[in-house]
């Protein structure tokens, strides 16, 4: 007996199952919910940046930090593949593009700042004197009635000295620039059994501050000479019983009068 046939086979069409076809929408850009705004902001907040300091340099009032950071923008080659910061230009681990090495000008002002804030000091100024000369940076550390950096007849490095010369050490150290070292004494003549004349004073107040500042991280070879002068290139002629005269002279040689003899 046959059964009742289906519906849709009645009206000649079989059973087939129904598709779902889902559609979604991408979302192209993201919209207002991208991240391409992130990217404005970022080249807005760098501007800003830039825009503030500036105005911060404008706004200094140290002339000679102002002056000095100018030069050192101007200098060309700046990230060229010279000799720079670091000995032989960084060249072993670094590569090329090592930043180039302060001129004189810059390291002038740097350590005016640095001893203008050294509160042992009395007068940084009058004392510790920094000047770019013809034949480099010179650095003159000079005795004072109200202040000395050696005892009394002594080549002993006071500690006052010291701090002095860890500046000196802490700007220049990872520099190429070499140093020639003068100790200078006054006219007055002396005698004893240990220093026998001012020559001998001289010269060892001036070792002792090459010893120091080698035992500060100073390199040795970077030392180009060191000189007892006695009193034969007084800082005060008109009056060379003057304690001006007692000093340490330091000259930075520049870079491109390394092989340089002169002294200070």
């Amino acid at each position: 007996m046959a059964g009742k046939p289906a519906k849709d086979q009645q009206h000649g069409k079989a059973d087939k199952p129904r598709i779902i076809y889902i559609k979604a929408k991408g979302h192209h850009g993201g919209g207002h919910h991208g991240g391409a705004w992130k990217v404005a902001y970022a080249d807005f907040v760098t501007a800003m940046m830039a825009l503030f300091i500036v105005l911060w340099v404008l706004g200094a009032s140290d002339k000679k930090f102002k002056s000095g950071l100018a030069h050192y923008f101007r200098e060309p080659g700046v990230f060229s593949g010279s000799r720079g910061i670091i000995p032989n230009g960084g060249q072993d681990k670094l590569g090329a593009g090592v930043i180039q090495a302060p001129s004189l000008e810059v390291l002038e002002s740097y350590l005016k700042k640095e001893l203008s804030e050294l509160k042992e000091l009395v007068n940084a100024q009058d004392q510790v004197p920094v000047t770019v000369t013809s034949e480099g940076l010179l650095v003159e550390i000079i005795d004072k009635d109200k202040q000395a950096f050696f005892e009394v007849s002594s080549a002993d490095v006071k500690p006052i000295m010291r701090k002095v010369l860890e500046i000196l050490v802490r700007q220049i150290k990872e520099t190429p620039h070499k140093l020639v070292i003068g100790g200078h004494t006054d006219a007055r003549p002396y005698h004893d059994q240990a220093y026998y004349s001012n020559w001998e004073l001289s010269a060892a107040r001036a070792l002792n501050t090459r010893r120091t500042l080698e035992e500060l991280g100073f390199a040795s070879q970077r030392i180009e000479q060191v000189i007892g002068y006695a009193d034969r290139k007084l800082r005060n002629p008109k009056d060379p019983m003057s304690s001006e005269n007692r000093r340490i002279s330091i000259l930075v040689l520049p870079m491109a009068k390394e092989e340089s003899k002169e002294s200070p």
